[in-house]
């Protein structure tokens, strides 16, 4: 079953994103080395910052070869780094900084790591890196939902946190 979030996020889909279909790609190690660079960017700017690689290409295994990079923070200094990153990369949309950096897409977030939605993504992806079990059925999950809608493609992929997270 669906947190509420979960489902209020799929619910709040626009009809074109829903069915969007999902390209799933083997894991391509130049992400890696861009993501790396990212961060010591980001880093040079905010130096206090916790700066995380996250995700399927963080974790080593086919996905749609996208670069996620959480910046945590408490929310008393969200507000100043979001300032500094903004003289660097621009406004944010939608929550998120989003670029191509050489040929994929990278997201940046930043967020309080106190959040539940976000405890529960930084549990969600340390449980998949301590259990390479677990992380086999995630990525054949992924590859199975090549072509897939993005609404069904995330419906899994939330369905399948709820199962990890309650098999402990």
């Amino acid at each position: 079953m669906l947190s509420s979030d979960e489902q209020n996020y799929l619910d709040h889909l626009s009809p074109e994103k829903a069915r969007e279909a999902v390209i799933i790609k083997p894991y391509d190690s130049r992400l890696a080395d861009i993501a790396r660079n990212i961060i010591q960017n980001i880093q040079a700017i905010i130096p206090d910052a916790d700066v995380r690689f996250m995700g399927a290409s963080a974790l080593g295994i086919s996905g749609q070869n996208d670069i996620d990079i959480y910046i945590l923070g408490l929310p008393y200094k969200l507000d100043d780094w979001i300032t500094k990153i903004k003289e660097s990369l621009g406004e944010r949309t939608n929550g998120k900084w989003q670029f191509d950096q050489d040929g994929f897409e990278v997201s940046i977030y930043i967020a309080d790591p106190e959040d539940p939605n976000q405890k529960k993504q930084i549990e969600v992806f340390e449980k998949l890196k301590e259990n390479p079990s677990a992380l086999q059925d995630y990525e054949k999950l992924k590859e199975s939902m090549n072509g897939k809608s993005y609404k069904n493609y995330q419906t899994a992929k939330y369905e399948f946190y709820q199962k990890l997270l309650n098999n402990t």
